[in-house]
């Protein structure tokens, strides 16, 4: 069973420790830049992803204060946890979240283009790569009418 909560002061040091394969470290900010960014960009929410065994990964989401978008802005997972499903079910309860706070009918996230893995997972979500980039990332938008949980 796999939830989320909120980043507070009690666990904001758990997640930081939380850290990437090495060869992933490209691909994604740190835990302790998203919270920081959190402080100064505060519609930003960090979010640990938990199951039984405890904190296992970390999303930042987002919506856009200007054109008022719903972002994913980072979902990870930790090294010694990847590969049993808790990237493709915090990512279904960070969708569930975004839909229900915000009442959007879209969601968006950029992808490093070598992130193979992170790039299928979204992909098999039903996320669909656009002709707009952040930098050298292409961005993906999901339609929420579209979104079912059978991936």
């Amino acid at each position: 069973m796999i939830s989320i909560r909120e980043i507070t002061k009690e666990d904001w040091v758990e997640a930081v420790k939380l850290k990437v394969k090495k060869e992933q470290e490209d691909f994604v900010a740190s835990n302790a830049i998203s919270l920081a960014q959190s402080k100064f960009q505060p519609f930003i929410e960090c979010f640990g992803i938990y199951s039984e065994e405890g904190m296992v990964g970390f999303s930042a989401v987002a919506q856009n204060p200007v054109d008022k978008r719903v972002w994913l802005v980072r979902h990870m997972v930790d090294a010694e946890h990847q590969g049993k499903g808790f990237g493709k079910s915090g990512l279904k309860k960070m969708i569930e979240y975004l839909r229900d706070k915000f009442s959007c009918s879209e969601l968006y996230l950029d992808v490093a283009p070598e992130n193979e893995e992170a790039t299928n997972l979204y992909k098999k979500a039903g996320f669909r790569i656009t002709d707009e980039k952040h930098g050298n990332c292409p961005v993906y938008r999901l339609d929420l009418s579209e979104y079912t949980e059978d991936y």
